[in-house]
């Protein structure tokens, strides 16, 4: 049975694999995030920096806000985040995994910045920043 974990970008020009599942799976809808991603959150997963490979492809490094974003240099999708570059952690969108069905989301972060029109899952925990609920 293959139990790799990979995702890449929307053209397939940039591939990885993750080492390990990944970890502290939330939606998050500050601001940031959804201008980055043009959507009205997105839903991440952590992994060690070490646990992740890229495969093929560059990766394209956005600094903003004492964040680094990257997104992949062919076609623009947004593949990590992470606070800096030499982070123990990095944080992985899990829509860009081939098979991201099995990590849904275990909390809500930055509801504070949520838009109106969204509606959060009563059923998870969630938080008006990032830093509370341990996340």
């Amino acid at each position: 049975m293959d139990t790799r974990i990979e995702g890449g970008c929307l053209c397939g020009g940039v591939r990885y694999r993750l080492s390990h599942a990944p970890e502290r799976l939330c939606d998050c809808h500050c601001i940031d995030c959804r201008r980055a991603s043009g959507a009205p959150f997105v839903t991440w997963g952590s992994v060690r920096s070490g646990d992740f490979q890229l495969l093929s492809g560059e990766l394209r490094r956005v600094a903003y806000a004492n964040r680094v974003r990257l997104f992949a240099a062919c076609c623009g999708t947004q593949i990590c985040f992470r606070d800096a570059d030499d982070s123990e952690w990095i944080d992985v969108t899990i829509a860009s995994l081939d098979s991201p069905a099995p990590f849904a989301p275990l909390k809500t972060i930055w509801t504070e910045d949520r838009l109106p029109w969204v509606t959060i899952d009563p059923s998870r925990p969630a938080f008006l920043q990032r830093g509370q609920g341990g996340g």
